[in-house]
C-alpha cells in the first residue's frame, strides 16, 4: 500500500464516522420520537395537580413514555453506543429548563388565565402544555448541540 492510498482509506474512515454520528443524531431528535418525548412530558406534568390516583396513574406512564421512547430507540439503533458524561449532562440539563418552562407556565397559568390550582383546567395543565411545546420548538437547537457533542467525543461506542 502506498501513502497515497493510505490517506484515501482514512480519509474514507473519517467521512464514514461523521457519516455515522450525524446519523446518530438525525435517528435520535427523529419527529416520531420528539414527538412521543413530548408527550411523556405533557402526562408526567399534567397530572400533578390532579389527585391521589391519578396522579400515580399519570407520572407513571409519563415516565414509561419518556423513558420508554429513548430506550427502544436504542435497542432498535443500527449502531450501539455508550452516552458519554457530556451527552448525559446535556441531557439533565434540557430537562432542568423544561422544569423552569413549566414552572413559568403554571406561574403564567394563574395570573394571566387565572387558572385553578387543583383539576383537569389547571395551572399544571398549562405549564405542561408550555413545556412540551418548548421541547418540540427546541428540537433544532438540541439537535445542532448533540451534534456538536457527538463530533467532538469521536462517537464513543
Amino acid at each position: 500500500m502506498n501513502p497515497h492510498d493510505a490517506r484515501t482509506a482514512l480519509a474514507d474512515i473519517n467521512r464514514l464516522q461523521d457519516a455515522t454520528r450525524d446519523e446518530i443524531v438525525r435517528r435520535a431528535y427523529a419527529t416520531p420520537r420528539v414527538l412521543g418525548v413530548a408527550l411523556g412530558l405533557f402526562l408526567a406534568l399534567a397530572v400533578i395537580d390532579l389527585g391521589r390516583p391519578w396522579t400515580f396513574a399519570g407520572l407513571a406512564l409519563g415516565f414509561v413514555l419518556y423513558a420508554g421512547v429513548g430506550v427502544l430507540y436504542e435497542y432498535r439503533a443500527s449502531v450501539q453506543r455508550r452516552p458519554t458524561t457530556r451527552e448525559l449532562t446535556y441531557h439533565t440539563a434540557v430537562l432542568a429548563v423544561m422544569m423552569v418552562v413549566f414552572s413559568v407556565g403554571r406561574i403564567l397559568g394563574f395570573a394571566i388565565l387565572g387558572l385553578p390550582a387543583h383539576g383537569l383546567w389547571s395551572q399544571a395543565m398549562a405549564g405542561a402544555v408550555l413545556a412540551a411545546v418548548a421541547y418540540v420548538a427546541a428540537t433544532p437547537l438540541n439537535r445542532w448541540v448533540m451534534r456538536s457533542i457527538v463530533r467532538q467525543d469521536g462517537g464513543r461506542r
